[in-house]
């Protein structure tokens, strides 16, 4: 795991999660992402500090804890300032929400409190919307990415965009069968906003950096389409959200392999059913206590 150049200004961290690594003129440098957790961070540090800077800031594309769970480290090591978007920033501040959203709003069980979901808490220093700011004398450019979170965010500097997980790789894809959004309405404006985007550079946390994403983001945007019309086809017949996670599981070969796995996946059938129902293309009744859904 080491520092790459994209430009004399921008660095990328290569990992299981890409962190983005930004230099300002007084040897001091702003983070994008902070990994999953004190390990990884530590490697960080690390190697920004043999680059001879000082991390000042962290930004979080979003707070999961894949990208969250090393602020707490490197801001006891740095006192560094966190940066987040107004609707991560309560996720980031209170890492129990994410896993309690998961569960319906109960209080998460110790299957759903482990790393993968719940990282440790950071305050966030500032709030961050959309358009130019400045953070530690760089110039930055916050680009709403909505869809797999509800604030999700994208970071451009000197043309190189830091995109977090607005997409993700063929791999991943291919390995998590169902990837994990929330919005799909926002999830699709996304991809269509990266598409129109002229970068140098595209940095996602899951997929390696590239010049030219068209074509991953086809593949993103078709792989989400196609679940939902397989949803549609057989809302034919009524059936709950847990059924359709069974079907569309076993049609892709997808195995939910943890309690946190089938929570993330069931959010995403819940995610798809709720696109179609805003689109007016299904309805829901109540028979027998149990939610149904059909078309």
């Amino acid at each position: 795991m080491t520092l790459i150049n994209l430009t004399d200004q921008v660095m990328v961290f290569k990992g299981p999660t890409n962190m983005g690594v930004i230099k300002a003129t007084n040897d001091t440098a702003v983070v994008i992402d902070t990994g999953l957790d004190e390990s990884i961070a530590r490697k960080l540090l690390r190697e920004v500090e043999k680059e001879g800077l000082q991390i000042k800031a962290i930004i979080n594309t979003h707070s999961h804890a894949d990208h969250t769970g090393g602020n707490a480290f490197l801001v006891a090591r740095t006192s560094a300032a966190v940066y987040a978007s107004e609707v991560e920033t309560p996720f980031v501040e209170n890492p129990l929400l994410e896993p309690a959203m998961l569960a319906g709003g109960a209080t998460p069980w110790k299957e759903l409190r482990g790393k993968f979901l719940m990282a440790k808490p950071s305050k966030v220093s500032e709030t961050l919307t959309s358009g130019s700011v400045s953070i530690n004398g760089i110039t930055l450019e916050i680009i709403p990415l909505p869809g797999h979170s509800l604030g999700h965010i994208g970071v451009l500097c000197d043309n190189i965009l830091f995109t977090g997980d607005a997409y993700i790789s063929s791999k991943t894809l291919e390995k998590h069968g169902i990837p994990y959004n929330i919005d799909i309405t926002a999830y699709l404006s996304s991809l269509a906003k990266l598409q129109e985007l002229k970068c140098s550079w595209y940095v996602p946390a899951h997929a390696e950096p590239a010049q030219d994403i068209t074509d991953l983001l086809e593949k993103n945007r078709s792989t989400v389409l196609r679940q939902i019309q397989l949803i549609e086809d057989w809302l034919k017949e009524p059936q709950t959200a847990e059924d359709l996670l069974v079907k569309l599981c076993s049609h892709l070969g997808a195995v939910a392999a943890n309690t946190g796995l089938f929570y993330l996946y069931r959010s995403t059938v819940l995610a798809y059913l709720s696109y179609l129902y805003e689109n007016n293309v299904i309805q829901t009744t109540l028979e027998d206590n149990r939610l149904l859904w059909f078309k």
